[in-house]
């Protein structure tokens, strides 16, 4: 399950990208680099319903 997310002023992508919801892991802290931007408030909440649907949080 990939959540599709288009460049904007709010995230600060320079291209097309994928929220690869299918594909969690954990990351060290010290693997965590600078913001670059945010998450708009609709993909946000499509990444919620991907995130408890793939988890099975009903």
């Amino acid at each position: 399950m990939r959540i599709i997310v288009e460049p904007s002023a709010i995230n600060g992508l320079r291209k097309r990208s994928q929220l690869m919801v299918d594909k969690l892991f954990t990351v060290p802290i010290e693997g965590i680099g600078s913001s670059i931007g945010g998450m708009e408030t609709t993909v946000m909440a499509e990444l919620d319903l991907a995130l408890r649907d793939w988890l099975a949080l009903h």
